[in-house]
């Protein structure tokens, strides 16, 4: 039975031809690969590379992308690779972090005209405050930006980011008697072996 269709399903009951499914027609479309079992593995080999070199990337970040930070609790270390890498795109740029931005600012360039009498310097920090706003949101994974939408600033969603990942006072000393408790725990299993 010939099938051009896979809405040509009509049943030859003088040949006594099975009924084709619209399944058997989509098989019979997609040209068979013919690639070799070494082949397969050369590739297969190739997406894990890839796959790993993505991974370090969001983890490291590159020249035109920052770290990510995927999680809270990788803050520690994620701050002094974003650090660099900021300091690495500008060393202005770091100041958005630190200082607060002149909201005023924000209100001027709100219209085109607005932003054309602006003074030159004004410019300068308004467009410094919109990078760095958008490096750090960019290296942010959603479900963490999601928590922080409010800020506005740079230096806001930093200092909110600074708060939770790394704590006040009493929240570092907890964490740090935790892990200190945990390392006796695990020290102590290790001597009753």
């Amino acid at each position: 039975m010939s099938c051009t269709s896979p809405w040509d399903w009509s049943l030859d009951s003088r040949n006594n031809q099975e009924l084709v499914t619209a399944a058997d027609w989509a098989k019979s479309m997609v040209p068979q690969p013919s690639i070799s079992p070494s082949q397969w593995a050369l590739v297969s080999n190739q997406s894990q590379s890839l796959q790993n070199l993505l991974i370090s990337e969001s983890e490291t970040g590159s020249n035109n992308r920052p770290p990510k930070l995927n999680h809270m609790n990788d803050f520690p270390s994620w701050k002094n690779r974003f650090h660099t890498y900021v300091q690495g795109q500008s060393t202005d740029l770091w100041t958005c972090f630190i200082n607060a931005f002149n909201t005023n600012l924000e209100t001027a360039a709100s219209t085109s005209e607005g932003y054309a009498n602006m003074l030159e310097n004004d410019k300068k920090a308004y467009e410094l405050e919109k990078k760095a706003f958008a490096t750090l949101t960019q290296a942010l994974n959603k479900d963490i930006y999601h928590q922080f939408s409010y800020c506005k600033t740079t230096k806001a969603l930093w200092d909110a980011l600074v708060a939770r990942g790394e704590g006040n006072a009493a929240a570092r000393k907890s964490r740090h008697d935790l892990l200190k408790k945990e390392f006796e725990s695990f020290h102590f299993w290790k001597t009753r072996l």
